[in-house]
């Protein structure tokens, strides 16, 4: 059945102006935009979403959506002690039912902050894409992938490929590759991931400096060599970059996918994304996984990303920049016709609510101020394929109610072994 979205004020790109229209659904795909009555027949859904605000669905491109189980754990430590000593050994203890539910938590807040689609690398994937399945968003998955010996290098090579046997293309899910960083991935093995995702038409995603130590592990020279940046790359972080890397990266054109608050968090730095938007790099926004940030809410991500930019001078960075690398940036990294409001174009949509005081003055020519500079979750509805998966605090497509309760009873279990390993050392 069709849907018509009626009398809202629609915001159809990042350099568009606002004005009311008209939106008709067929399916997954936005088929009319009108600004006078759309012909409607019988075969249509109608909603009125007057004093309401229509704009193109948020697209995360970096986190570990599992991470939800993580959440306020390893506050105040150096990355390194943070990974080494907290994080790694409580995913030593994960299994496929913990990362169902910590996903499940992740995307339900995602979707209530009108994200519609998320760029995801973590362990045990197929519970995170039993969790997408579930709840309707769009997903781009890659299991993580890590070198410590062959045996163990193969069996993830093997989970990744079994995902793509199982989900590919299926209810909103596409596979990728994601090795995780190349301090974790030997050139060799940078060099295997680049002719699989090459065989399979595929994208991957890796950490790039995030660090300022990892400048003494690796170079991007090595990584160009290996044949990766001939694929389609989404490096998350990239914050100890130096001129010659970005003429690397903007060569091959490498999605960055710029995750400040993380970055920040574990004082890691800023990203020089004014450098990099100098040599046309397609700059991205992730929320990195919630172990990090705490938070994968999109609008916080956008402010602190345009406002770290302003103290080069505040007429720098524009807010219609910092609109694109949420929208229109991530459909581009994605191949996907997402990120805009378009005839033709997925419809992936975020309706806001704008009867709220951060919202005042309800001005058209100030609305996109208020997106980018007032981070409030006033998500009305969100849409994913021309479905509603999140609507006046309900998730249509979610049957599994008692997800609150067993998400506690998978974590405090989780919290007990790691403190019992940690008593025996």
């Amino acid at each position: 059945m069709k849907k018509l979205l009626k009398n809202a004020y629609v915001l159809i790109s990042a350099d568009a102006d606002i004005k009311k229209l008209d939106i008709l659904v067929e399916k997954d795909r936005i088929i009319e935009i009108a600004d006078e009555n759309v012909d409607i027949d019988e075969d249509i859904e109608i909603y009125d979403l007057s004093n309401k605000l229509i704009i193109p669905g948020f697209i995360n491109t970096h986190t570990h959506l599992a991470m939800s189980i993580f959440r306020g754990i390893g506050d105040d430590l150096t990355l390194k002690d943070w990974l080494f000593n907290e994080m790694f050994p409580r995913e030593d203890l994960l299994n496929e039912e913990i990362t169902y539910y910590g996903s499940l938590i992740s995307i339900l807040e995602m979707l209530s902050n009108g994200i519609t689609t998320v760029v995801d690398m973590y362990l045990f994937m197929n519970g995170t894409a039993k969790a997408v399945k579930n709840t309707g968003i769009r997903a781009y998955l890659t299991r993580g992938l890590g070198y410590d010996n062959d045996d163990g290098w193969k069996k993830r090579i093997d989970e990744t490929l079994y995902l793509f046997e199982n989900y590919h293309n299926k209810n909103n899910i596409k596979i990728g590759f994601g090795p995780h960083a190349p301090y974790t991935c030997p050139m060799k093995k940078l060099e295997e991931v680049a002719e699989l995702t090459k065989h399979y038409n595929a994208f991957t995603t890796i950490h790039l400096y995030e660090s300022k130590n990892e400048r003494e592990m690796y170079t991007l020279e090595d990584i160009e060599k290996t044949g990766l940046f001939k694929n389609n790359v989404i490096a998350a972080h990239c914050v100890h970059v130096n001129e010659k890397d970005i003429e690397i990266l903007s060569r091959n054109e490498v999605t960055v996918a710029h995750n400040p608050s993380s970055n920040l968090k574990l004082g890691n730095g800023i990203a020089p994304i004014l450098k990099m938007l100098q040599h046309e790099i397609n700059i991205t926004i992730g929320t990195d996984g919630a172990a990090s940030n705490n938070t994968l809410n999109l609008w916080e991500e956008m402010r602190i990303a345009s406002l770290l930019q302003k103290i080069k001078g505040p007429e720098k960075f524009k807010t219609e920049e910092a609109l694109r690398m949420i929208w229109e940036n991530g459909g581009y990294a994605l191949n996907e016709k997402i990120g805009r409001i378009e005839e033709n174009y997925k419809a992936d949509l975020a309706v806001i609510d704008l009867n709220s005081f951060e919202f005042y003055p309800n001005d058209i020519n100030r609305l996109k101020s208020h997106i980018v500079y007032s981070p409030i979750n006033k998500v009305y509805a969100t849409m994913v394929n021309g479905e509603w998966v999140y609507y006046k605090d309900e998730y249509p497509k979610l049957k599994e109610m008692d997800y609150y309760n067993k998400f506690h009873e998978k974590y405090f279990e989780l919290e007990r072994k790691f403190n019992e390993q940690k008593g025996n050392k």
